[in-house]
């Protein structure tokens, strides 16, 4: 391609952080690369090496300290304007990883909504009349687009009822709503599953073949660039380490793979946590039902490592939320095991509070505060976690609430915040009201030093914890999010998707870290996650949920072909 000019072209691009602490942060040390028309372009490394950052800064959000990038002919520097910065927003668009923001509206009213604010600059004014020949336009070109990312069999759908892999896609339509000349993914197969993972492949290549488009790919799954990346661009540590052939650098790349920790094993089997014919169901506001678990009988045992898998959108996060006690079963009973006794988790009241203070959840999302430096974060958490039953009764007292409605209000913190605020404006509550009763939770004191050694444990430098969320790595993230949870030492630790987007090198020390965690404090681990293979290297015991349906035991060969 020497006689065709690089739409996409950087030289010298340098990139430094200053944290809160002071600290400086090099997150780009000197890169420079080019794209020509109609390449994909891949990039690999481990979090943290700089690919987000690079990808910010070419959609013109993130500014840099020196060097030149030049997009569809466009300049940027660190001088740049505000036009040129604008320009480069309208020739480019970007799909960043973990990123679930839509609207509560169907598929298709999310995609003809950010049509009509490309049009209007506002997203929030309300689609126009159905018999209005905008809407007919906006709903022709959202279909097209829907059509595009192989969802126009979901466009009545809600949006935030899809999978993690259809919502991936939806936002990857509302980006090419903007028709840029280069499309940029951040992890584009974050939260799909294994059997999603081919038709969004598919779905990127035809893309490219259709819109011709200019592609620059970050990804750290290996698979993903031989399958679409005609070069590969290996970026470490701020800078390009290799250029150039695909299954080179892919092998050279993983070459750097920890060795798999040996898996503890199980002595004995006592039950810790029991789901007794649980069903749950959930439904469409069209009251069309999108899945249901029927009769789940199922153990989790004291120091056991318990995975799960299924197809997306058959309900493995709500049974794992149902686990922990902060959704209810439509019937059945989820019982706690104390000191020979059992505790039902469906029973809202002060005893059911008090036992979930030994469970732990990470949801998909981390629930890791934005802005909060991560010793708040932490104390934050703990402090739910030592609440007595004083605490509580205080409580009720001081907000004249029961201790049912003190339990639900509890269960509530537990969520994420999307789902949390959804409940409340469901039951028409102030969300302010519930903001409310938990700052009047009763601070605790931290013991740094206990902190500082899961920190240690964790391979995590003491300097994160005067960190803000927001300046973490992808890698520090779930590190950080396990230690808040691994303070309040939890008995039962749940993980939603601890793997999704995290290199296969940073994956693998995750996994070796859950399993000396569960070595050296016995704590009992429920995983949800789609990377089999991993899965199967970090848990005792594997079961499948689909259509509707719990299987234990599922064998390592059977997982193959799941």
């Amino acid at each position: 391609m020497s006689d065709v000019e690089p739409i996409l072209e950087v030289k010298n691009l340098r990139k430094s952080y200053k944290l809160s602490t002071g600290e400086f942060v090099e997150a780009l040390r000197g890169v420079s690369f080019g794209v020509y028309p109609g390449e994909i372009v891949g990039i690999i490394g481990r979090s943290g090496a700089g690919k987000t950052t690079l990808l910010r800064i070419l959609r013109g959000v993130e500014p840099f300290d020196d060097g030149v990038v030049r997009i569809a002919g466009t300049t940027l520097t660190p001088k740049s304007s505000f036009r040129d910065i604008q320009e480069v927003k309208d020739k480019t668009a970007i799909h960043l990883q973990r990123s679930f923001a839509l609207w509560a509206e169907t598929t298709k009213e999310n995609l003809m909504l950010r049509l009509m604010a490309l049009e209007t600059g506002d997203e929030t004014a309300g689609l126009p009349p159905e018999d209005d020949p905008d809407y007919k336009r906006y709903e022709e070109e959202a279909m097209h687009l829907l059509r595009l990312v192989g969802l126009e069999h979901k466009a009545e759908q809600a949006a935030l009822t899809l999978s993690g892999g259809e919502k991936q896609r939806l936002l990857l339509a509302r980006q090419l709503a903007i028709r840029p000349k280069i499309l940029l993914l951040d992890e584009p197969l974050t939260m799909v599953a294994p059997e999603q993972k081919r038709e969004n492949i598919e779905v990127i290549r035809r893309i490219h073949k259709e819109l011709g488009m200019t592609t620059l790919l970050v990804s750290h799954m290996p698979h993903l660039h031989e399958e679409l990346s005609e070069r590969l661009i290996w970026l470490d540590d701020g800078r390009i380490r290799k250029e150039g052939d695909v299954k080179e650098i892919v092998e050279e790349f993983l070459g750097e793979l920890e060795p798999p920790a040996p898996l503890p094993p199980l002595k004995e089997k006592k039950p810790l946590f029991k789901l007794d014919n649980v069903s749950k169901r959930y439904y469409h506001y069209t009251l069309k039902k999108l899945f249901e678990i029927t009769n789940v009988d199922l153990v989790v045992h004291r120091g056991e490592i318990l995975g799960i898998v299924g197809p997306s959108g058959v309900g493995k996060t709500v049974l794992m939320r149902i686990l922990a006690g902060i959704e209810l079963p439509n019937e059945g009973h989820v019982l706690y095991y104390e000191d020979g006794r059992q505790v039902a988790l469906t029973s809202l009241g002060i005893r059911s509070a008090l036992v979930r203070r030994n469970i732990g959840i990470l949801h998909q999302e981390f629930g890791l505060t934005h802005h909060a430096k991560v010793e708040d974060i932490i104390r934050g958490r703990r402090k739910f976690k030592k609440l007595t039953e004083e605490d509580m009764q205080k409580l009720m007292e001081r907000f004249e609430l029961t201790e049912t409605q003190l339990d639900f209000v509890l269960r509530l913190a537990d969520m994420p915040s999307g789902v949390r605020s959804g409940i409340l404006d469901e039951l028409e509550i102030p969300e302010d009201e519930i903001l409310e009763i938990y700052a009047a939770i009763p601070q605790v004191e931290l013991d740094v030093n206990e902190v500082l050694s899961i920190f240690e444990f964790m391979g995590l430098s003491s300097k994160i914890l005067g960190r803000r969320a927001y300046e973490l790595s992808g890698g520090e993230k779930i590190r950080v999010a396990l230690a808040v949870e691994l303070a309040a030492r939890p008995s039962l630790l749940i993980l939603d998707e601890p793997f999704g987007d995290l290199d296969p090198l940073t994956a693998r020390k995750v996994s070796n870290i859950i399993k000396d965690i569960n070595k050296t404090y016995r704590t009992s681990f429920a995983i949800v996650s789609h990377d089999r293979e991993l899965l199967a290297n970090t848990t005792h015991r594997i079961i499948l949920i689909k259509e509707g349906v719990l299987r234990e035991n599922v064998s390592r060969e059977e997982l193959r072909n799941i």
